[in-house]
């Protein structure tokens, strides 16, 4: 077989069923192999980048790796954006990319020159940073052995995009059909953990468990939810996270971090004893002020990545390495706290008074359809098994700061998180799900960016439902130009525009639908088949509720409580607080 043909058996052997691409010269070879494949099909994006970032949606609604293609050049580059998605959360992906003959480029020149055949560009180089593992092979053997080291890499510990480049000569080349098993996955036992970690809430009154992302890109959710459970253990989570558990847990107290849930940030602010499994603790979580994090608690952080823990050693805080697919070892092992009474009641009256409440009518006046309300209710009316799809900015936290996940998968790109991601990455879950509702939340912004994926869904006939959060500008900045530069508007409103989306949408031939008011959306919009953009239309000045600003610990977040709400809140604070602006 040809090295085209020996990539597409290599994808059909490792379980793959569609490869996401835009085509072009350099990878018409592959791109024709998968296609007379009888096991493995693809699909046409309109855009690398679109193709990217369904792939990288693969693995968060199925658990198995996406896979993309491109051609070399522009075709390669345009995948950057959703290879870097990939690798900030922590996403098994496999891009492969064409790459100009090797008698055509540089190297093969023996010239430093920027480039020497058509299309030629340095991929491997640009992709290293943002990959766990990127190469460019020359021969029929580097083939046969690359692709299966780079799919195991992608898979194996802490996982991630890789990118194989393959030359257009290697991809003609003769290869022999014998093909390397799956590389088996080994973990460091739970047993090797220090008894440091074992005992860390001996003695504790106010303990929490921050529920991170890694439980579930591990499988651990079920030993994590049965322990917590068992144990009634209070416990906060990420954003990345909440896909993997019933927002219904009684334990459950919400979403921590600058847009995080009020009565979540104190709790985790208020405890003694703060366990992290699976969490990188960015900024978002902790806020640029790292000090100010659970500032009088013993903090023990557990994660598969070394290099993570580097850099905790400045704030004091324990750690272990540790594989998350070993959790329900460790937890089997690891005393249980036994929080006071006083603490328990604590945190039972702010998950009361907080989860899963809206608090925007603090910020002022309440003008026009709340974005908050709108969520609720789709919440409501979508299936328990949807698929939900977030993009960035204002509409990403308008979503994330309100869902109650019973069993939808909720996600978005939450380290990169650009513009644009959530058209796509519906369009992935949709192909690798059929069958189940998916829906994309997205601002007017962000879906200009990749709106010409619209024609992908249209193409292939896909139920997706995009609910466009149309304030009419960036709102997230808008925001905090408020906060910050004067109310100067400078890109946000002021040369920001937005097209009529009706007469967008009706030239892809979809279904679109003005929403002005809550009682505008109903069943029928969301069962209705092929693609549907729901238009809601929500005052431009609707802000983002609650949110830390700068300079302030995570559970003294604007709108403001008073003096006396916030002793309420937080009983065992005893830090000197901040005058308010």
């Amino acid at each position: 077989m040809t090295g085209a043909e020996y990539v597409a058996e290599f994808l059909a052997r490792r379980g793959v069923e569609q490869v996401f691409l835009l085509t072009g010269g350099a990878c018409a070879f592959m791109v024709d192999a998968v296609a007379n494949h009888p096991k493995v099909g693809y699909v046409c994006f309109q855009h690398e980048q679109g193709a990217a970032m369904a792939a990288d949606a693969v693995w968060r609604t199925s658990g198995k790796p996406g896979v993309a293609m491109a051609t070399s050049g522009p075709g390669a580059t345009n995948l950057l954006t959703g290879i870097a998605c990939a690798y900030f959360d922590s996403i098994p992906c496999v891009f492969i990319t064409g790459q100009v003959n090797m008698r055509e480029s540089a190297g093969w020149a023996g010239a430093k020159v920027r480039q020497f055949g058509f299309q030629e560009t340095r991929i491997v180089e640009m992709a290293a940073p943002i990959t766990k593992y990127a190469v460019l092979v020359r021969t029929a053997e580097e083939l046969k052995r690359e692709l299966a080291k780079a799919f195991d890499i992608a898979l194996e510990g802490r996982g991630g995009p890789v990118l194989i480049d393959i030359p257009m000569d290697v991809q003609q080349l003769e290869v022999d059909d014998d093909f390397a098993p799956p590389a088996e996955m080994n973990s460091a036992p739970a047993d090797l953990v220090s008894d440091d970690l074992l005992s860390f809430f001996e003695g504790a009154e106010r303990p929490v468990v921050l529920f991170g992302a890694g439980i579930g890109l591990a499988g651990a959710q079920d030993a994590a939810c049965a322990w917590l459970t068992r144990h009634g253990v209070p416990f906060v989570a990420s954003w990345n996270a909440l896909t993997y558990f019933d927002h219904d847990m009684p334990s459950y107290c919400g979403a921590i971090g600058v847009y995080g849930n009020r009565g979540a940030n104190a709790v985790i602010q208020n405890a003694d004893a703060v366990l992290v499994l699976g969490s990188r603790l960015d900024n978002r979580q902790r806020s640029g002020n790292v000090r100010s994090f659970a500032p009088d608690a013993r903090v023990h952080v557990v994660d598969i990545d070394a290099e993570e823990l580097v850099k905790y050693k400045a704030d004091g805080y324990g750690v272990t390495q540790l594989d998350l697919r070993e959790l329900a070892s460790l937890l089997s092992k690891l005393r249980a706290p036994a929080p006071a009474e006083a603490w328990c009641a604590h945190v039972s009256d702010l998950r009361a008074r907080y989860r899963g409440r809206s608090v925007e009518h603090l910020t002022g006046e309440v003008r026009g359809l709340s974005p908050y309300a709108v969520v609720q209710e789709l919440n409501r009316l979508m299936k328990r098994d949807a698929i939900v799809a977030c993009d960035t900015g204002a509409a990403l936290c308008w979503v994330f700061q309100i869902f109650h996940r019973s069993a939808q998968t909720l996600f978005t790109a939450g380290g990169n998180s650009p513009m644009g991601y959530a058209v796509p990455a519906a369009i992935g879950a949709a192909i690798t799900n059929p069958g189940r509702q998916v829906f994309a939340f997205i601002g007017d912004g962000g879906f200009q960016l990749n709106i010409q994926e619209l024609q992908t869904i249209a193409h292939y006939g896909l139920d997706v439902v995009i609910v466009v959060m149309n304030n009419g500008c960036y709102g997230m900045i808008r925001q905090f130009q408020d906060s910050y530069l004067g109310g100067r508007y400078h890109a946000t409103i002021e040369g920001y525009s937005a097209p009529d989306f009706s007469g967008i949408v009706a030239g892809y031939g979809l279904a679109y639908h003005r929403v002005e008011r809550l009682q505008d959306l109903s069943p029928a919009l969301l069962s209705k088949k092929g693609g549907v953009v729901i238009d809601v239309i929500v005052p431009s000045d609707t802000q983002i509720a609650p949110k830390l600003e700068m300079g302030r610990p995570i559970n003294d977040q604007y709108p403001y409580l008073d003096d006396e709400a916030f002793r309420r809140d937080n009983p065992y604070w005893n830090h000197p607080r901040s005058p308010r602006a």
